[in-house]
């Protein structure tokens, strides 16, 4: 069946930007609030992918077993928040962020679309289940969508003009 394939690349995506939140936390962990998000927001969307499982199990598709790495794990983590501490808030740091931001906010838009697709399909399935962790998920992504943009509306407009 399809939906056992969509549900696969609503995990990927979910795991994929997982991760970004994560490296994008520790790249920019001298800016508290955005580390501090990433983190929190990176948990939720291993939460999301690790919800997939059973459905896509009953949809013949195996999921890959991950384990969520913990922030500050490893030495390209350390690197990466040692840059962040470097390089503090001086103005390519404002670039590099509204940069990552664009990115993640891209990322999240397309889980959005995937959550609606699963959706989608679970109605047509009748899989009340998968409906409710798609209706559950697919709020908890809309809201990532409105925080990500919002960040790039307020980090904007001072990157963008301070020469």
């Amino acid at each position: 069946m399809r939906l056992g394939m969509a549900l696969k690349e609503l995990h990927e995506a979910e795991t994929a930007l997982a991760e970004e939140y994560r490296t994008v936390g520790e790249r920019h962990a001298a800016e508290h609030d955005i580390f501090h998000a990433c983190t929190t927001l990176a948990k939720q969307c291993h939460t999301h992918a690790e919800q997939l499982r059973a459905a896509a199990a009953r949809y013949d598709q195996q999921l890959p077993e991950q384990d969520p790495p913990e922030p500050g794990e490893g030495l390209l983590s350390g690197l990466r928040r040692k840059s962040s501490e470097l390089t503090g808030r001086q103005p390519p740091a404002g670039v590099l962020l509204l940069h990552d931001l664009r990115r993640l906010y891209l990322m999240a838009q397309e889980c959005e679309i995937d959550w609606v697709l699963v959706g989608q399909g679970a109605k047509a399935a009748r899989d009340r289940e998968l409906l409710e962790t798609v209706t559950e998920c697919m709020e908890q992504t809309a809201v990532q969508v409105k925080w990500l943009k919002t960040r790039i509306k307020e980090a904007a407009p001072q990157t963008l003009t301070v020469g």
